[in-house]
């Protein structure tokens, strides 16, 4: 693992409470935007930027407005849970309270970072914050809002069928990733609806019930590009939380069960009726 220069600086002056996690591979152009709105981001963070692999290396500034920017550069492209688990090994070493999470070309809104510090501060218990999102296509043209469940106990319901958090929505404890880990490969392209999983079983899970973020859903992106495999993970990560007494599980297989037959085009219609 390579890291920029800028990176081996270290921390100058008062560490942040924040860092900001951003996976990339291949997409200058969607890093350069999500950069551009942090820049303006007035919440004191650090930036961590994980180049997976890309086979032209990306190029990033030092800072991003007043936020020091770390680059670090994989020499092969291993998959999305190896880039993250490298970016928090370097948070956690630093000491930083929370991890935010965003992906290339995905904005925060709202003041979106400083409300999740502020309630996770007010709520100790809390292990994963995400918010609803915005979803907009390759042209920032709007689709729907996705709104999730903001308590744990419909989270924990809805889990049973599908990730009860966006994951690039998310700010997490860095004390709940000591607790339950990092990152799994047992479940490829579902790393994140197993994270929240494990979180579960030591804090609690909630939603800002309000769109802080503005989510690109793409056809070139990852849930598109990698859905049967997603879908795949899904599914045995449904099997090993099975409760057998509970019929919310029992649909939650179903449903991901019928969800491998559909096109996802189909569903992203469907979804944009509905929740427009």
């Amino acid at each position: 693992m390579n890291v920029a220069p800028t990176a081996a600086a270290g921390i100058m002056g008062e560490q942040p409470p924040v860092c900001v996690l951003i996976p990339v591979w291949k997409d200058p152009e969607g890093l350069a935007r999500t950069l551009a709105t942090l820049a303006d981001d007035p919440l004191p963070f650090d930036v961590v930027v994980i180049d997976d692999g890309s086979p032209e290396p990306v190029a990033c500034p030092g800072f991003a407005g007043p936020h020091r920017v770390t680059l670090l550069r994989l020499p092969a492209n291993r998959g999305i849970e190896h880039a993250l688990n490298a970016g928090l090994e370097v948070i956690l070493a630093r000491g930083y309270r929370y991890v935010a999470r965003l992906d290339c070309g995905d904005i925060p809104l709202a003041g979106r970072l400083a409300r999740q510090v502020a309630h996770l501060d007010a709520h100790p218990e809390i292990g994963v914050l995400g918010t609803w999102a915005r979803c907009v296509d390759d042209a920032g043209g709007y689709l729907f809002t996705l709104r999730l469940p903001p308590d744990h106990a419909g989270i924990m319901r809805r889990q049973r069928y599908v990730p009860a958090l966006l994951h690039p929505t998310v700010m997490i404890r860095a004390d709940a990733l000591r607790a339950a880990g990092l990152y799994s490969d047992r479940y490829k392209a579902a790393e994140d609806y197993d994270l929240f999983f494990r979180v579960a079983r030591h804090y609690q899970l909630a939603n800002i019930p309000e769109p802080l973020t503005e989510y690109i859903i793409s056809p070139n992106g990852t849930t598109s590009r990698k859905r049967r495999r997603t879908l795949t993970s899904r599914l045995r990560l449904q099997r090993a939380h099975f409760t057998w007494s509970d019929p919310h599980a029992w649909l939650g297989v179903g449903q991901t069960l019928l969800f491998l037959g559909l096109p996802y085009g189909w569903i992203i219609s469907v979804k944009r009726r509905l929740w427009r």
